[in-house]
């Protein structure tokens, strides 16, 4: 491809919402395709379902507070990186540049000390009740805490180059990020467990040090492509007469940007709490006794966790692409452009995450079964479906907020917020108490459920965003995926996907009957002209003449 190719398609990624969406989509596909693939050997190097358990709670307490330090800063930069680029002031993006990198690092080193001083405390808590389970997840939280001052350094380089809608160079970032942790995870997990015959909880150390170790990677790399852009914006600054806007004034700006956000990921991330404490905790209060718990918060918050990570990614891809443009369209006053961008990025993501979180909840028996260490696969895969649901609402949610967040309406939002995640709290444990982990998924539904509602609810009100498309591609996309699974039901009872014999032959049949299944998804999407809707393309089935 040419340079004139390589610059067309740029150009078109910054001026198209769904194309930049994509684009961003895509790097997190990657990495979180390679994130679900090494966790089937590693799964395996863990042999235990306690530490894949461990492993999967420890993520989930490491991205509340990575979530709560950053303050939503990632996103005050994207958007103040596009504000100030759209006003033709690039010495303000510069200053904007070079203060978000301090920050970010001084909150990374907070956020690391809060963390480890807590691991102390949350570990007996998210373990199972045993004193070895204790030690074990407060080391895990213990080393994970040192990502904390990493992590948020990198994503200020990645929000400079979101705010100037470098998404191919953002999506790449995350996959050279994930692609540097994996081989760093399995290689010293291998060489300690194999090489040096030491115990499988010595791999589970080097794969929560792994994040730091890549983060550390993915700063040198993304350091040295944002020298191209600042270059490129120091060239813009020559050409233009306006000063720098004082630095005081633009922190004011940013701390301002980011309470909202702040508050957002304090109230919106507290999922990621309950999962890991307030799940076992229910759990522990139930008639499961030991094994059981480790099993169901194995499958939750590991082998869930990355499944449902795969439709998830939508949420950041498009997320990535959503705030520069709707804050440029805010700045020119152009509601018809938001309307717009509202109506196809709900679109878009609605569709393929109910095809991705459907296909989670049909094949999670054979997939934990064929690719998964577990001791009860009923019970395993049985969460692992009512998780593909929770990962649906968690597809949907942090979209539609995140446009709420980008449209200025972050204040009633968040009051909404508060008040769901408040009812989720004290419903929760008594729902798992009885319910078990379906309780854990029906509160999140309840509680997600209605921040959407409210969302969509405002944008009509305020933007007058008409959602009567979506709700014909909802029903036109159920429709085919009722057809679909009963596909795919018929494709079971000729034993295409059934457990019980060989794994790999349980593999290579349940790869057949998915394939066959998007085929006839694919079919009945065309059929009601669904993909030629949402992107803009045409399929010319009878040829030209």
């Amino acid at each position: 491809m040419n340079d004139d190719k390589k610059t067309g398609i740029s150009s078109r990624a910054k001026k198209s919402i769904v194309a930049g969406g994509l684009i961003g989509t895509f790097g997190f596909f990657v990495a979180k395709a390679i994130g679900l693939l090494y966790s089937i050997p590693f799964s395996s190097i863990l042999g235990s379902d306690a530490l894949m358990s461990y492993y999967g709670s420890a993520y989930r307490i490491y991205s509340y507070i990575l979530n709560v330090f950053t303050a939503g800063a990632p996103m005050a930069i994207a958007t103040m990186v596009a504000k100030y680029t759209t006003r033709k002031n690039s010495r303000t993006v510069l200053e904007v540049h070079r203060m978000s990198v301090l920050l970010m690092g001084l909150l990374g080193f907070l956020g690391m000390i809060v963390m480890f001083a807590l691991s102390g405390v949350l570990g007996p808590i998210m373990a199972d009740g045993t004193a070895e389970g204790a030690d074990i997840m407060s080391k895990v939280l213990a080393i994970l805490s040192l990502a904390i001052f990493f992590v948020p350094i990198l994503s200020a380089y990645r929000g400079f180059i979101q705010g100037r809608k470098e998404l191919q160079e953002y999506a790449f970032s995350q996959a050279f990020e994930q692609v540097f942790r994996v081989a760093f995870l399995l290689g010293v997990a291998c060489l300690l467990v194999y090489g040096f015959h030491l115990a499988s909880v010595w791999a589970l150390y080097a794969a929560v040090l792994s994040t730091s170790v890549a983060a550390i990677a993915g700063i040198v790399q993304i350091f040295r492509f944002s020298k191209g852009t600042e270059h490129e914006v120091l060239q813009e600054a020559r050409t233009e007469h306006r000063k720098a806007k004082p630095l005081k004034p633009l922190l004011m700006e940013f701390i301002l940007i980011c309470i909202p956000y702040l508050l957002f990921a304090v109230i919106g991330y507290a999922n990621d709490i309950y999962d890991a404490t307030l799940l076992p905790t229910g759990l522990r209060l139930s008639n499961y006794d030991a094994a059981q718990i480790q099993t169901m918060t194995s499958a939750v918050n590991y082998v869930g966790v990355k499944l449902t990570a795969i439709p998830m990614i939508l949420s950041p891809g498009f997320t990535a692409a959503i705030i520069p443009h709707i804050t440029a369209s805010l700045e020119m006053n152009d509601m018809k452009a938001v309307r717009k961008d509202i109506r196809e990025c709900i679109n878009i993501v609605l569709y393929i995450a109910l095809f991705l979180s459907f296909c989670i909840l049909i094949y999670a028996k054979p997939l934990f079964y064929t690719l998964y260490y577990t001791d009860n696969l009923d019970l395993a895969s049985q969460s692992v479906q009512w998780i593909a649901i929770e990962g649906f609402f968690g597809t949907i949610t942090p979209i539609v907020t995140n446009m709420m967040m980008a449209c200025k309406m972050r204040w009633p939002l968040l009051k909404q917020m508060l008040i769901a995640a408040i009812i989720k709290g004290i419903i929760m444990v008594p729902m798992v108490m009885f319910m078990g982990v379906a309780g854990a998924v029906l509160s999140t539904v309840i509680s997600y459920g209605y921040i959407i509602w409210y969302s969509l609810k405002q944008m009509r009100i305020h933007f007058g965003v008409s959602f009567k498309s979506t709700l014909r591609l909802l029903v036109q996309t159920s429709i085919c995926l009722g057809i679909t699974a009963l596909a795919i039901w018929a494709m079971y009872a000729l034993g295409l996907g059934a457990t019980g014999g060989s794994r790999i032959v349980c593999l290579l049949t349940t790869i057949l009957s998915g394939l066959i299944a998007c085929v006839i998804f694919g079919g009945l999407s065309l059929f009601f002209k669904i993909p030629q809707r949402l992107f803009h393309v045409r399929f010319n089935f009878a040829g030209r003449k």
